[in-house]
């Protein structure tokens, strides 16, 4: 019988609705229209009404979340432990909730936050996170999870090393780019997903 992690999936269902709150309590200072997008130089490039940033964004990404916490728990239950870096992707978008709902809310206020800085902070740890998971992965749990995958077992393990040294030397990148000027960013993600690109063409061909 399938088992639904039921706290860890309320827990962080209300991690993501916390958002509503701090929305609530700000909801008469914020403006009609709020930035939801933001360029790499810090600015806002698209708008979205009050209560659809303030309240529709964290409903959304919440039910993201309850059908990630019931998939990945589905999943879970056909092996015979589960993989750690289902916990990674538990908590990810909870965290980046309070991120990009805080960015939303304080940005209007007349915070002076960096939004490009912000995220790669998020993504640095995650993708070192997730580096660290990859080659830890059975080839047997991502059967059926990664289309394609390699034919052969030899091959999903070297491409699963490949992908986690990529992984965290591109988190680590992604963190030291936000000394820097916002297109050695642009430049760490471009180069970081020609990269996961190559890797998987050549475990896939060889």
């Amino acid at each position: 019988m399938k088992r639904i992690n039921w706290k860890i999936l309320i827990i962080t269902s209300i991690i993501c609705l916390l958002p509503i709150v701090m929305g609530v309590v700000f909801y008469q200072q914020l403006p009609e229209q709020m930035p939801v997008h933001f360029n790499f130089n810090n600015e806002p490039d698209n708008y979205a009404s009050k209560n659809f940033a303030l309240f529709g964004i964290p409903i959304i990404l919440t039910l993201l979340q309850i059908m990630c916490c019931v998939v990945s728990d589905i999943n879970k239950n056909k092996m015979t432990k589960e993989p750690r870096f289902i916990t990674i992707i538990k908590w990810f978008i909870p965290i980046l909730t309070i991120v990009v709902s805080t960015i939303i809310i304080e940005i209007p206020l007349g915070s002076t936050v960096d939004v490009r800085k912000s995220i790669c902070l998020v993504m640095g740890i995650l993708f070192i996170l997730t580096g660290n998971y990859f080659p830890k992965m059975s080839y047997e749990f991502s059967k059926g999870k990664i289309h394609p995958i390699p034919k052969n077992e030899e091959m999903y393990r070297k491409m699963t090393r490949m992908w986690g040294y990529t992984f965290v030397v591109g988190g680590i990148a992604l963190l030291f780019s936000i000394l820097f000027q916002p297109i050695y960013t642009v430049a760490v993600m471009a180069i970081l997903i020609i990269a996961i690109l190559i890797e998987g063409l050549y475990c896939f061909i060889k």
